[in-house]
């Protein structure tokens, strides 16, 4: 079998652009594995000195001094992106579908209401969020954050379901009503199976984010046994002094679980890249 030399290109850019994407991720691994002093006398090193596997253990113990662990910041986190995932897809699905039906004016009027909600610097929010909070009796409560976190990842949740909706074959919602199908049974016995592609790209875009912010989440979790990931690290941060190794090594194992998934869903992911085809 030969291999043409235009395939043979496609393979080295391919090989390059993985590593090339990798490549954070391998560097915050190593510098977990470093001391302060070598990661900054030697930052592009990988394999000229001792590697301090400590820094993992302190990592997992969320800190040097703390009786936590990690994985108290895991379930804040995971409690915190799935909520913020169930109602950011719970709104957005529904809405941007029934809305890929009004006209093309109103819908363009809906979508310019919505795209106003993707400018707004989130740190615009942050003491908005905290008075209600604490009005509320909200405050390190990573439920209530975690609606938060849906409700800042509907707009563009929204824009690119409608976009998909709107360009979802009529023929087939059409037979969909034919067969006797009423609009709410016809989005979920019809549309939805095809869109599992979009559906979880969407997701893990909401998921990320969800994950990773902490301008919402370092105001609104104060309490150390109630704070994500993405806060907790930050105790590795003092005033006068940083423990860069373990911080590095936390960073590795936080982004861990956001791997694995991305893994599990990524061929459901490069189905909806185009977010225009029907995955089936």
């Amino acid at each position: 079998m030969k291999i043409s030399f235009g395939r043979i290109i496609v393979y080295i850019a391919v090989t390059l652009w993985t590593l090339l994407v990798l490549l954070p991720f391998i560097s915050v691994s190593v510098f977990g594995l470093k001391s302060n002093t070598a990661i900054f006398s030697n930052p592009l090193g990988l394999f000229d000195f001792v590697p301090i596997w400590e820094n993992y253990v302190i990592a997992w113990n969320a800190g040097p001094s703390s009786d936590a662990t990690i994985g108290v910041f895991f379930v804040n986190s995971g409690i915190i992106a799935i909520t913020a995932l169930v109602v950011s897809l719970g709104l957005s699905i529904p809405g941007g579908y029934f809305t890929s039906f009004l006209t093309r004016k109103w819908n363009q009027r809906i979508l310019l209401f919505v795209i106003v909600g993707t400018v707004v610097p989130i740190i615009m929010l942050v003491i908005p969020y905290f008075r209600a909070f604490n009005s509320l009796g909200l405050l390190n409560n990573p439920w209530a954050t975690g609606v938060v976190y849906g409700a800042l990842n509907i707009p563009t949740a929204f824009l690119l379901m409608n976009r998909f909706f709107i360009d979802f074959p009529r023929e087939m919602l059409e037979a969909g009503l034919i067969d006797g199908l009423g609009p709410i049974r016809t989005l979920t016995k019809l549309v939805l199976p095809l869109s599992k592609g979009q559906i979880v790209a969407v997701g893990i875009l909401n998921l990320v984010f969800a994950w990773t912010d902490y301008q919402i989440s370092i105001v609104l979790l104060t309490s150390r046994e109630s704070q994500p990931i993405s806060v907790g690290l930050l105790s590795f941060i003092g005033d006068f002094s940083a423990d860069y190794g373990p911080m590095f090594a936390g960073l590795t194992l936080a982004s861990v679980p956001i791997l694995i998934i991305y893994i599990i869903f990524s061929r459901y992911v490069t189905k909806g890249i185009a977010l225009g085809g029907i995955s089936k």
